[in-house]
């Protein structure tokens, strides 16, 4: 792992910065309108949110009748996820690393994939690996959508808006520079 990524897990592993997040970023109306706007691509029922981190999304795909998993390379965002909320289509959550998918799930196993501001913490380098693994746990045809940092680039942000001094990675893309990255994967 490297430095910045480090840096990263650390912040979304400490309870403190993960209930700040929470509240800063789960009652998103501009997320709930994209969410309910993709919703509508899809074909299907089984929804992966790759990266949920505490599980906004996944609830909200769950409560317009989707079966969801979230998957986060967080312990912590993931055990706050498994408690965020209880409704009666409850998703399901798992710890991973978006690296190696194939090894948490078979292949053609969902109908959707939501990536909102995950693939932003992926090094450059590491992109094919998850596009592959993306490609192979996504039936053919299934609905994607890609949430990023526009630029380009590699920067370790200093932040102090969760309540305490952190430090996290990002990878920014220009929509040409991405497109490029996943033409080989549909």
């Amino acid at each position: 792992m490297l430095i910045g990524q480090q840096f990263t897990k650390s912040t979304y592993e400490d309870p403190t910065v993960v209930d700040s997040f929470i509240k800063r970023n789960s009652l998103n109306p501009k997320q709930t309108e994209l969410i309910k706007s993709f919703a509508k691509t899809i074909e299907g029922k089984r929804v992966l949110d790759l990266g949920c981190g505490p599980g906004q999304d996944s609830y909200l795909f769950a409560e317009l009748g989707f079966e969801v998993t979230g998957l986060d390379y967080s312990a912590e965002m993931i055990r706050r996820a498994k408690i965020f909320r209880q409704i009666a289509n409850q998703p399901r959550f798992v710890e991973g690393d978006m690296r190696h998918l194939t090894d948490y799930f078979a292949e053609n196993s969902f109908d959707a994939i939501w990536a909102s501001a995950s693939l932003l913490h992926i090094q450059p380098e590491d992109l094919s690996q998850v596009l592959r693994g993306m490609t192979a746990v996504a039936r053919n045809g299934a609905a994607v959508y890609v949430g990023l940092k526009g630029g380009s680039g590699t920067i370790v942000v200093d932040e102090d808006k969760f309540g305490k001094p952190t430090k996290r990675e990002f990878t920014l893309w220009d929509k040409a520079s991405f497109i490029k990255q996943t033409k080989p994967y549909g």
